[in-house]
């Protein structure tokens, strides 16, 4: 091993030690066993900080070499069959131990003499979510597939704890914000968001639950899922921090709208985990007024966005004012706000609905790519509109789907007309001019008067965040399709994939991979078993970059297993000693 010093772009080096090792072709390759940071800050805080590292490289190359030995064994034996074993959920358990929510599990079920282990079967599940996404009766079945596992559970015991995990939902959420190390001034502003996620049961709940039903009580109905799917569905709000790190989550029934679910799965956010004032970030669809209402009446505040082409002719010529605008260095984008005044629906004196002034800024962006976009898809559209306007048979079977408002308005010849299909693109011709005078324009609404315009735009672009989060525990940790059927373990279930997100977030935020390389990296870390208590390590290379995060490395072809317990202990050491608040977000 020795030390490399490695240069940006923008001329910062960086120091590393480095292993040369040979893949499988046979070709020289490298990879980095520690990141030791910024040479400036290095030799700043110590002169004689690279003599230092290259001892320290001397030092691991002795370890390494101390480890080496022989193995021998008989070609011509019998196989003895054994199958892969996964590693990778180690370092899962390991975060998840350090979060804190097992062991809140275990010290209840002592408390109440439950006589099912619920904190071991949930590490058991979270691990399988990460390691190889399953139901849960499979997962129980291939606790034998995990390396130093030893766990042996029965179906019964499984339901027994899904029973009490779902119980003990919220409970767990809240040990997971604590071992984190946030707190409460940390959720100073969220995102929000909300999904559905399907079954595959036949039937939907007998009882009528309303949307604010307690934990573990919530129904799966048919309502109008986002994707158009005929099954049973179940929506699920998320709360979000800055960094994208979950917060917590909440059930509420499938056929239930999400306007209805809002003031309920925000105070109990706000009783929960945030008792101070919490802004709330969201998209268009949280930009109603009695959404926004239930944030007045409890004294919180939102960023949320505003259809660009819903806008009134008094912000349309605010917007093609040239006054005001503040420029970038290169002048690719601008901004500039203005104060105005909203009504919103509040609850007063019994009555459901009264409007109540409340001030805010709305804040405009523009900038080149998102131009470019809009331009292109209005070209599109306008093609489109040219094609239908020009085909009767076509424009009557097609109707008005897939088309946006321009090319509706374009064809939106009714029958009988005597009207042109020229005629009609002419007279549409004037609103596409006013539309493509705000393209790349952006409009958002927030009653956070006093901070900075740019504050408030790059903390609404970090929406994406949460829309990843929706992405990565449907696709990646596949929490969809749902099998169970009772509400405690449709709870239960959720509880599960949630901590799963949540140490996948943890992770991805100590090693700097992202979601489908980090979770593929868990899945294929793997050791053989070929006898006398030896291990064939099969590893993929994103492991070099978690090995240089958590500083245990485990770059070896072979290893027994004794080397394999020990990193294991190394591992949840490290984990321990990680301060999770205070990494670079992701």
């Amino acid at each position: 091993m020795f030390v490399r010093i490695s240069k940006t772009r923008d001329g910062v080096k960086y120091a590393h030690i480095v292993e040369a090792y040979r893949d499988e072709s046979g070709k020289s390759r490298q990879r980095i066993v520690e990141r030791c940071g910024k040479v400036a800050d290095l030799l700043a805080a110590d002169p004689d900080a690279l003599a230092k590292l290259k001892a320290r490289a001397s030092e691991l190359t002795a370890a390494a070499r101390s480890r080496r030995g022989a193995i021998t064994y008989d070609t011509s034996s019998p196989s003895s069959g054994g199958l892969p074993l996964n590693l990778g959920w180690l370092l899962g358990v390991a975060v998840l131990d350090r979060l804190g929510a097992a062991e809140v599990l275990r010290k209840t079920a002592k408390a109440r003499g439950w006589r099912v282990d619920a904190a071991r079967m949930l590490e058991t599940l979270v691990a399988a979510r990460l390691a190889c996404p399953c139901s849960k009766e499979t997962s129980v079945g291939r606790t034998g597939r995990m390396l130093l596992d030893g766990g042996d559970f029965g179906l019964r015991h499984l339901y027994q704890a899904l029973d009490q995990i779902g119980q003990m939902s919220l409970e767990l959420q809240q040990a997971a914000f604590k071992g984190v190390g946030r707190t409460a001034e940390s959720l100073s502003t969220v995102d929000y968001g909300a999904t559905d996620y399907f079954f595959h049961i036949d039937c939907a709940d007998a009882d009528v639950i309303s949307s604010t039903a307690s934990r573990g009580r919530t129904c799966h109905k048919r309502g109008a899922p986002k994707e158009h799917r005929l099954n049973l569905v179940i929506q699920l709000v998320l709360f979000c921090d800055a960094d994208g790190i979950p917060v917590c989550y909440q059930l509420f029934g499938g056929s239930a709208p999400d306007m209805s679910a809002f003031p309920a799965t925000v105070a109990e956010f706000k009783s929960t985990f945030a008792p101070g004032r919490v802004v709330v970030i969201g998209d268009k669809t949280q930009n109603t007024w009695s959404r926004l209402g239930a944030l007045s009446q409890r004294a919180d505040g939102w960023i949320v966005s505003e259809p660009t082409r819903k806008a009134d002719a008094k912000l349309r010529a605010w917007l093609d004012d040239p006054t005001g605008w503040m420029w970038n260095t290169d002048r690719t984008s601008r901004c500039k706000s203005t104060p105005l005044k909203r009504a919103v629906s509040i609850k007063l004196n019994g009555m459901p609905s009264v409007a109540k002034e409340t001030a805010e800024k709305i804040v405009a962006t523009w900038s080149a790519a998102r131009a470019g976009h809009d331009r292109r898809t209005r070209q599109d559209i306008i093609a489109q509109a040219k094609a239908l306007a020009r085909d009767n048979a076509r424009r009557r079977a097609g109707g008005k789907n897939g088309l946006k408002h321009t090319a509706l308005e374009a064809v939106g010849l009714a029958a009988g007309e005597t009207t042109t299909a020229n005629d009609g693109l002419l007279r549409v011709a004037a609103k596409i001019g006013a539309d493509a005078r705000l393209d790349g324009c952006q409009l958002i609404r927030t009653t956070e008067i006093i901070a900075p315009d740019e504050q408030v735009i790059a903390r609404y672009r970090q929406l994406f965040q949460i829309e990843d989060a929706f992405r990565v525990i449907k696709a990646d940790l596949e929490a969809r399709p749902v099998h169970v059927r009772s509400p405690l373990h449709v709870e239960a279930h959720f509880t599960v994939c949630f901590l799963a997100l949540l140490v996948t977030r943890l992770i991805q935020k100590w090693t700097g991979l992202p979601a489908g390389r980090l979770l593929a990296a868990l899945r294929h870390l793997e050791a053989i078993p070929v006898g006398g208590g030896v291990y064939r390590i099969c590893r993929p290379t994103a492991w070099d970059q978690i090995d240089a995060a958590t500083g245990c490395p485990l770059n070896q072809d072979w290893a027994t297993l004794a080397e394999l317990r020990q990193w294991r202990r190394s591992l949840a050491k490290a984990v321990k000693g990680t301060a999770f608040a205070a990494l670079q977000t992701i």
